[in-house]
């Protein structure tokens, strides 16, 4: 198991870099050129193999994490439960940004598929991901408040707008013709989001430790929320201008 999670491990990150630098190519290039629709196609396949490595080798950590983890949580022959509750929380925070992460690109690309019509995404199969983001979303958020960790409960908040807003989409009896594209467009922002957070939450923050100590050391952590949000109300807004002009 322990050598299943570590070429897990090594496959999510090597595909996590790749998945960083191609996100801006489908989000900067012209959209409907061909630049656009491959590098996005891309980055969609990419991101879901990320995303579900990251699911998997959390659910491995819930079912060995001494196993995994090794000596690290073991002192004069004593579990440190303290260290392990830790080590357990941070592993549901992972398990949250890679549910995140699935839901949000897949959602893009199943917008993109469907575009007019949102039957198929309407089916339970669809569906069931983002219930499961829903409940997990509502457990992190306590889990965060009762260890006191707030990126936690910062991504929760994310995850529960996220869930809820798709599940609007899905259920409004009828949206404008161009709420697929809005739809697509928020989607790729936040599975860019949830991916950029996991960097610099975890391989990145070797990059900051010596600059910020800390509460300051979540400030990276934070960075693409602070910036994708807008990102993501400027993106709605401008899409949906030509609608409300002609209205």
């Amino acid at each position: 198991m322990l050598m299943f999670h570590s070429l897990l491990l090594k496959l999510h990150i090597a595909l996590g870099v790749i998945a960083l630098l191609l996100f801006w190519l489908p989000m900067l290039s012209r959209k409907g050129s061909q630049l656009h629709r491959k590098s996005g196609r891309y980055y969609g396949h990419i991101m879901k193999v990320v995303a579900l490595s990251g699911l998997v080798m959390t659910c491995l950590v819930w079912f060995d994490p001494i196993g995994i983890k090794g000596a690290g949580f073991i002192v004069d022959g004593q579990i440190q439960q303290r260290k392990l509750n830790f080590f357990m929380m941070l592993n549901l925070f992972l398990f949250l940004l890679s549910l995140l992460t699935w839901v949000t690109i897949r959602h893009a690309t199943g917008t993109l598929l469907c575009k007019q019509n949102r039957d198929p995404l309407k089916h339970w199969s669809y569906q069931g991901p983002v219930l499961l983001l829903v409940i997990v979303a509502f457990y992190g958020g306590w889990q965060g408040f009762k260890f006191g960790m707030p990126l936690v409960m910062v991504f929760a908040g994310i995850s529960l707008v996220t869930s809820f807003s798709i599940l609007t989409y899905l259920h409004t009896k009828t949206v404008t013709n161009n709420r697929w594209l809005i739809e697509h467009a928020s989607a790729m922002i936040g599975s860019g989001i949830a991916a950029y957070t996991a960097f610099f939450a975890f391989g990145g923050r070797a990059l900051f430790e010596e600059l910020l100590t800390g509460h300051w050391m979540m400030l990276p952590w934070l960075i693409p929320s602070l910036i994708g949000i807008p990102a993501t109300i400027w993106f709605k807004r401008r899409l949906s201008q030509p609608i409300r002009s002609q209205a």
